[in-house]
């Protein structure tokens, strides 16, 4: 007995060193032990919530859901973060939710199997997220910025030059040689055209990433417009009735769509592109696939594919799987996958 209760000090004494909270499970979800930085961090005193089922740190609309994860990790415990690709939150007794992270460790004892769940605040972690990624926004923003400016001098600019001194040769030849003088105002005319579909192309680029919350309507939208400015054939699928969507994954789903027309247009020289959007058990599902040109994936997104990145990035911001899949003169496939909540 005197063994048993130095063990039993041993474990309490391990719970209140740890820097982060701790709960001990049992197989129907009821909290058997919690150290300090736990009970703080929810707000309770360590009584209060032994003996109450877990989902009471949960908020209410994600109740139904956490018990059926529980319920699911049940059958095949493993040592594993909980809910990836999930945004979790915890519900303080303020009735004030905050976003964490949860490892979960199973143990046997006694015939019966208890879950150690380790609990972190991640509000500062996402904070600092949220600062690199503005940070990385601006600053490829303005290397986008001094390369649209480049392009515009190096190639409109001189497109423009070259319409302009052929317009001043088909003037001279007006009189002395009108056929010579017409052909040369047709090759102008023509050049003008492909100045004005090149405008219209950055217009696109540079065009506010605004989200009005249908994301449906939004890509519909995205690939009528990129069909009009580009002269690239593009075809959206979308089903008729979609879920509700939260507005984060919206917002990048619309932005990232947006960023892979872009790269299309810069570098894929692509006849066709199809912007997908499918439900596939509990995930969104988008695929954004052109016919170009293609590169080699195993060169680690060069800077010529800066909106690599940055459509990763998005990604990452809302726990979503990001993939590209190229092959040189077979095209190039962006695909994401976010779980819906």
């Amino acid at each position: 007995m005197e063994d048993s209760n130095v063990i039993l000090l041993d474990f309490r004494a391990l719970l209140e060193a740890a820097p982060d909270g701790i709960a001990v499970v049992d197989e129907r979800g009821r909290i058997l032990v919690v150290n300090q930085q736990l009970s703080r961090l929810f707000g309770y005193q360590p009584a209060e919530l032994v003996g109450q089922q877990v989902e009471v740190l949960v908020p209410p609309r994600l109740r139904s859901g956490h018990d059926q994860h529980r319920h699911n990790y049940g059958k095949s415990p493993t040592t594993r973060p909980m809910g990836m690709g999930l945004e979790l939150l915890g519900l303080r007794k303020d009735g004030s939710e905050f976003p964490l992270e949860i490892s979960l460790s199973p143990v046997r004892s006694g015939g019966q199997t208890f879950t150690i769940a380790i609990v972190r605040d991640s509000t500062e972690r996402r904070h600092l997220q949220a600062e690199e990624q503005a940070l990385r926004t601006f600053l490829d923003t303005e290397q986008e910025r001094h390369r649209i400016g480049m392009d515009l001098h190096d190639g409109i600019m001189q497109d423009i030059y070259a319409v302009t001194l052929g317009l001043e040769l088909a003037f001279e030849d007006v009189d002395a040689d009108p056929p010579r003088a017409k052909d040369s105002v047709g090759h102008s005319i023509d050049q003008l055209h492909n100045v004005i579909r090149d405008i219209r192309s950055y217009i696109f680029d540079l065009r506010p990433r605004q989200f009005a919350g249908d994301l449906r309507q939004s890509l519909l939208d995205l690939g009528r417009e990129f069909q009009e400015n580009s002269a690239i054939r593009t075809e959206v699928y979308v089903p008729t009735e979609l879920p509700a969507i939260e507005y984060a994954v919206g917002v990048a789903f619309y932005i990232i769509t947006h960023e892979a027309l872009s790269n299309t247009r810069k570098y894929a020289q692509a006849a066709a592109v199809v912007i997908s959007l499918h439900l596939d058990e509990g995930l969104l599902c988008l695929e954004v696939h052109d016919d170009g040109l293609g590169f080699d994936t195993s060169i680690e997104f060069p800077d010529r594919h800066r909106g690599l990145r940055n459509m990763a990035s998005r990604a990452d911001v809302i726990d979503a799987e990001f993939e590209v899949e190229s092959t040189r003169g077979e095209g190039t496939a962006i695909r994401v996958r976010a779980r819906l909540v």
